[in-house]
């Protein structure tokens, strides 16, 4: 799970206008009133939050509402806190909703709650009592939007679960060095991908296609050759097919001709593993390629838009799209030999 930061500038503008505004309302309101650091905090708040967002109706009348609370009722930390959610509700506005919008307006309250602590917290402290009361209410109220710029936070803060990622730590330890380095090399696609293809559908096309090579590749590694090896079996069969030239019983003759066909079973499936895993590992690496050919065409899609020559290369993607779906079907489908065991239960009379 990874979080990552959207919209960088959309919350530079936010936090530069809370600032800014929180300074300058401030300074407005000092004469007007005791309670400047916070008025103007609140309605610093509100500003930046329309600077980098709009909704300016709604974030006023919230910062108007929050305003009338702290004016109209005793000072208190209940009425604070209640000023503050107000606050908080303006500014999800127009956000993420469902839980991630609830946890938006509790985060963006306790960010104000904590602004509006740290205001006061400045305006009276010892060390700033002998500043000029006008300097002492700009610095409570740009305290207060630097903190509150921690209310759109939310907003922009996005959890991103990689599903790639979670197969990677599933895969077992004991992967052929060949392909574990497909699933490497698969893997390290998908993260120039995540980066590098704006598309979405292209990225969930590469996402998809290196899910399937893991998920193969995981299969692969059931499948273990058991029992005894190839010198031991063309060994043994050998022997039995001496001692079935050598019997002169009926039914000696036919308990070695048994084990005899049973040595052939065993050797059959062997051979019919091992083509799997051929197969298996052929189609990953035609997978693995066209994922990285597809990779190469969609970053260089963007570029070609560019220099107005892009329909060619719509086009090309578009075909390799086809290509990289229809390489993981076919190896999502490849049996890998499951059907066949590993080996059969010989006759003991072959012993």
């Amino acid at each position: 799970m990874d979080i990552r930061f959207a919209d960088h500038p959309s919350f530079q503008r936010a936090a530069a206008g809370m600032v800014g505004g929180a300074l300058l309302f401030g300074t407005a309101l000092h004469p007007v009133t005791a309670q400047a650091p916070l008025a103007g905090g609140v309605l610093g708040i509100a500003a930046g939050a329309v600077i980098a967002h709009g909704k300016p109706g709604w974030r006023l009348a919230g910062a108007g509402l929050a305003l009338a609370l702290l004016f109209a009722l005793p000072a208190s930390w209940p009425v604070v806190a209640g000023a503050a959610g107000v606050l908080a509700l303006a500014l999800a506005i127009g956000g993420p909703r469902g839980v991630r919008g609830l946890a938006g307006v509790v985060i963006g309250a306790l960010a104000v709650l904590v602004a509006m602590w740290c205001a006061l917290r400045i305006g009276h402290a010892r060390q700033t009592m002998l500043w000029p009361a006008l300097a002492r209410t700009a610095v409570s109220a740009a305290a207060v939007g630097v903190v509150g710029a921690l209310a759109m936070l939310p907003r922009h803060l996005r959890l991103v679960i990689d599903p790639v990622r979670g197969a990677l730590a599933r895969l077992p330890a004991n992967l052929d060095a060949e392909v574990r380095d497909l699933c490497d090399r698969a893997a390290t696609i998908w993260r120039s991908a995540q980066d590098q293809i704006a598309d979405d559908s292209g990225r969930a096309l590469v996402r998809d296609g290196v899910l399937k090579t893991l998920e193969v590749a995981a299969r692969s590694a059931e499948l273990k050759l058991t029992g005894p090896t190839e010198a031991e079996l063309a060994k043994r069969t050998a022997d039995l097919d001496q001692r079935i030239a050598a019997a002169t019983d009926g039914e000696v003759k036919a308990q070695y001709q048994s084990a005899r066909a049973a040595l052939a079973d065993q050797q059959r499936y062997r051979d019919h593993i091992r083509q799997g895993r051929e197969r298996m590992i052929a189609r990953m690496h035609n997978h693995v390629a066209a994922l990285e050919k597809f990779e190469l065409a969609a970053t260089g899609l963007e570029a070609a838009r560019a220099a107005s020559a892009g329909a060619p290369v719509v086009h090309q993607l578009e075909a390799l799209s086809l290509d990289v779906a229809a390489s993981g079907d076919a190896l999502a489908e490849l049996e890998l030999g499951e059907a066949a065991p590993a080996s059969v239960v010989v006759p003991a009379a072959q012993a």
